[in-house]
């Protein structure tokens, strides 16, 4: 496979090695399935494999794949043997990142949850690539990023586990520089890598169920999750390791308004996208399309300045206006848009109107579609260069 890096491995703190499935090489399926599927080429796992996710992958997700994206085709995928991970699986996990989604997930999910079979009771923070490219840079803010974490989940009173990896070295091959396509597989590789532990993870979602209905084919071929993760994220599973899409019963919005009194949400929110690629600070931006989403609805709910601590209030304000007109002309087409376009609305939220929306958005929407098709080139050029280099490897 083409990579700079000979072999994936994933790390954990040497008090936590107990949690690593080294008996069993789940964490290795998921990301070189994508692989072989958009390289066209059989897939051997040279070990045991769970068999619940290796029936799952052979009769389900490649269907599921494959309707994803045209880029990947079935493949035949086959591993030594089948076997479980040992382990007494006792952590009910979920990733905490201190973004909406993961702060409403630990809110109900423990804050609110008295049942100990479902209380999380121990949370995770993944280098696989949401951070940026796989380099020292993002892997320095993701230490930052994890730093912060650890505050809060110090706070909470649970435990936070790190776990490294060079995935995104191996993600990033499959013309997927957004992380959007293969990146949610190695997330969930990473929850798998636990097996050992790991008893129950709740996968935060970013989407409803009504907004994965009317908008997922629009996120065909570009982001994986919120095309399928509600049908996906279910088979993602083994014999003692269960993956629970949480946050689908609530509208973005829903959840914001849900978590905006609670005093962690207040010193901890932290949304921003951007990767290291752009930033070397973990801190919001207040300028990315998270934080304006966030901080639109923030303002809508008149919670603004209760978040001044963690968000730059004078930069939003800058932006403020042409993410409004954004909202306008796209709540169509996009989910979040649509959802804070209603809030807005029931919370009488002043708007531009479409017209003068879309005149003022004209500009920047003809330089953005100029640097789309550009993008495109270079990324087709990309991978015929990757698929000439693959069958030049096979051939000798």
């Amino acid at each position: 496979m083409p990579s700079l890096e000979p072999v994936i491995w994933l790390a954990v703190k040497d008090e936590n090695a107990h949690m690593l499935a080294d008996d069993v090489y789940d964490a290795f399926v998921l990301v070189p399935l994508y692989l072989a599927m958009y390289f066209k080429q059989d897939l051997h796992i040279h070990g045991n494999v769970s068999k619940r996710l290796y029936k799952n992958i052979m009769n389900y997700l490649q269907r599921i794949l494959c309707d994803f994206s045209p880029d990947l085709s079935r493949v035949n995928v086959t591993a030594d043997g089948f076997a479980e991970a040992a382990g007494n699986q006792s952590v009910i996990g979920t990733g905490i990142s201190c973004g909406v989604d993961s702060l409403t997930t630990i809110y109900d999910r423990y804050v609110m949850e008295d049942d100990p079979d479902y209380r999380v009771n121990g949370l995770f923070f993944f280098n696989c690539g949401t951070h940026g490219t796989f380099s020292d840079k993002s892997r320095a803010l993701y230490m930052e990023r994890y730093n912060m974490n650890k505050r809060c989940a110090d706070e909470l009173g649970l435990p936070i586990y790190q776990v490294d990896t060079n995935l995104r070295a191996f993600t990033y091959q499959a013309n997927d520089p957004g992380n959007g396509k293969a990146g949610y597989l190695a997330i969930w590789s990473c929850v798998l890598g636990l097996g050992r532990a790991v008893r129950r993870y709740y996968v935060s979602s970013c989407y409803s169920y009504r907004e994965l209905e009317t908008f997922g084919r629009s996120k065909h071929d570009t982001d994986f999750a919120a095309y399928s993760e509600s049908y996906s994220v279910p088979l993602i599973r083994t014999e003692r390791l269960e993956l629970i899409i949480d946050g689908s019963q609530y509208e973005r919005n829903a959840k914001t308004e849900r978590i905006a009194s609670w005093d962690i949400t207040r010193k901890y929110l932290n949304v921003c996208g951007l990767y290291s690629d752009v930033t070397d600070s973990a801190k919001n931006c207040s300028q990315c399309k998270k934080c304006l989403r966030t901080l639109f609805a923030l303002e809508a709910l008149c919670r603004l300045d209760d978040f001044a601590g963690v968000f730059d209030l004078d930069t939003y304000r800058r932006h403020s206006f042409r993410n409004k007109c954004d909202v306008v002309v796209s709540k169509y087409t996009d989910a979040h848009k649509l959802d804070n376009y209603n809030l807005a609305r029931s919370h009488g939220l002043r708007l531009p109107s479409y017209p003068v929306a879309w005149l003022y958005l004209l500009p920047f929407r003809m330089a953005g579609l100029a640097k789309k098709a550009l993008r495109r080139i270079i990324g087709r050029k990309r991978y015929e260069s990757l698929k000439s280099r693959i069958k030049h490897n096979h051939s000798s």
